[in-house]
């Protein structure tokens, strides 16, 4: 005869998709409620239970896979933060050599509209002598 087996039991099946859930929300930014309120769903199962089942089972199995995870997005971020700041430095630099070459052009634009003007002047007066 059949070894018996809880309706509430959890399978190695269950475990991995609770750990799969849990990990990949933590991963994601998420809470672990919002992944055992997923999982419930999943499993078919409240969402105490699946907290139960992760903190008194599956933590002490998977707590350094979470660990990690949980450190991750950090290390990431402070890594865009990074970038971030040396795009924002190099697009200052860029910003600041082109404002100051816009200046330099706008100095030489002044300088030929006055000279034009003086040639234009300079004309004008030949003809009126003329």
């Amino acid at each position: 005869m059949g070894e018996k087996r809880r309706k509430d039991q959890w399978t190695a099946a269950d475990d991995e998709k609770l750990a799969e859930i849990v990990i990949g929300f933590v991963q994601n930014g998420q809470t672990q409620l919002e992944a055992f309120s997923h999982a419930a769903q999943q499993l078919n199962r409240t969402k105490q239970a699946c907290g139960f089942r992760w903190n008194k089972t599956l933590r002490l199995q998977y707590g350094h896979v979470l660990d990690n995870v949980r450190k991750r997005p950090k290390q990431l971020m402070r890594s865009h933060l990074k970038l971030a700041l040396t795009s924002f430095e190099e697009l200052t630099e860029a910003y600041n050599d082109l404002d100051l070459k816009y200046r330099e052009l706008q100095t030489e634009h002044e300088k030929l509209l006055k000279w034009l003007q003086q040639g234009v002047n300079f004309v004008s007066k030949e003809r009126n002598y003329s």
